[in-house]
């Protein structure tokens, strides 16, 4: 029996490998010269927590990155840094000098605008340089007492004081390699600087070995591991036409997401409805009138036929979009919002303390370069 994809994936996989090995030792070079201080990099003068991955998105950043937030906001006070990922503007921006026609994902991007509108209070920015971002927002707000941020363990000109590494339980960075030919931004042992490490999206009924798990993503004894699971909220109701609806009174859905992996989404509605159609674009995709407007008449424009659509919490922040917030609002649109839980109240409570602890460990000082 022939499998013509074996091959073809193989050959592939053969051919892009030695530009991964290109590509991973660049990123090792570079870490190497940030460490031996060769290339100059700023110390936060702050405690900075950092949520990032070695993978190439989809690990599920913005839900534990809100998760350390709620943790530590009602005793400390937090601020926020991101890069700002897929958004239009440019350099840094903050909530606090924008006004609310400005505070949207096309000015900060789809996952801290969603943030900002799970923390309202707490003060944001966006920044591709992490060094500027952190002095601008610590300029703006004197009384920070720790800085959260989004996806900086590559960004290695600004030294977070804890990292927080994160991996998906289907998509280890062992084993893998770097693009192309793999889905990582590093090799793996760049893994080794982190100071906690979570495995994400663990299934609901996966048997875990910690021990195992030590093994095989090699952890190092100065570091902790923990494991989380994905929790979805009852749908919620985001436009009028979803409103008059009762979604457990209909069988059939159309699914929309621009997210890098729908799978644990999809597996999740699929308990409770039938997926007649799923739209799936790329991670952070900007929706046009084309597509929505499409999505309208293939499954909308017919009272007669019971459909709603459900979509993700951060892909709504996109389809709020001013090009498009006229059509989006005819469609019973219904957004799954997620968070994480760890395994257990034991892993739940160590992790906690750990970071309560590092917060109240380290002493501020001034913003320098090292």
């Amino acid at each position: 029996m022939n499998h013509p994809k074996m091959p073809f994936k193989l050959i592939l996989g053969l051919i892009l490998t030695p530009f991964s090995l290109l590509y991973g030792c660049l990123a090792a070079v570079r870490r190497l010269l940030y460490r031996h201080r060769i290339l100059q990099s700023s110390v936060s003068p702050i405690p900075a927590i950092d949520i990032g991955n070695l993978a190439v998105g989809g690990t599920g950043k913005t839900p534990h990155t809100q998760y350390v937030i709620e943790l530590l906001k009602d005793t400390f006070h937090v601020a926020v840094l991101s890069r700002g990922y897929g958004r239009a503007s440019k350099g840094y921006q903050s909530v606090k000098q924008c006004d609310n026609s400005q505070i949207n994902s096309q000015t900060f991007g789809d996952e801290p605008f969603m943030t900002h509108l799970h923390f309202p209070d707490i003060p944001l920015a966006v920044d591709g340089n992490r060094t500027e971002g952190a002095r601008n927002l610590l300029d703006e707000n004197p009384d920070t007492e720790v800085l959260v941020l989004d996806d900086a363990y590559q960004h290695l000109g600004f030294q977070p004081t804890f990292h927080v590494l994160l991996t998906e339980y289907d998509r280890p960075y062992r084993p893998d390699l770097p693009m192309p030919a793999g889905k990582l931004r590093e090799f793996p042992y760049a893994a080794r600087y982190a100071d906690a490490v979570i495995v994400t999206k663990v299934p609901k009924d996966a048997s875990i070995d910690e021990s195992a798990w030590k093994h095989k993503l090699q952890i190092k004894p100065h570091q902790q591991l923990f494991f989380t699971q994905l929790r979805y909220e009852q749908p919620n109701p985001v436009t009028r036409a979803a409103q008059k609806i009762d979604p457990q009174s209909v069988r059939n859905i159309v699914v929309l997401t621009g997210i890098a992996h729908p799978k644990p989404l999809l597996k999740h509605l699929e308990q409770s409805f039938h997926i007649i159609k799923h739209y799936d674009f790329p991670d952070h995709h900007p929706f046009t009138k084309k597509e929505i407007q499409n999505i309208y008449n293939q499954h909308f424009d017919n009272i007669g036929e019971e459909c709603i659509l459900f979509t993700t919490e951060k892909d709504w922040m996109r389809l709020q979009a001013s090009n498009i917030r006229n059509i989006v609002s005819l469609l019973p649109v219904f957004v799954m919002s997620v968070n994480i839980e760890f395994l257990t109240e034991n892993q739940r409570d160590k992790f906690n303390q750990i970071l309560i602890d590092h917060v109240r460990g380290k002493e501020t000082e001034s913003f320098t370069n090292c």
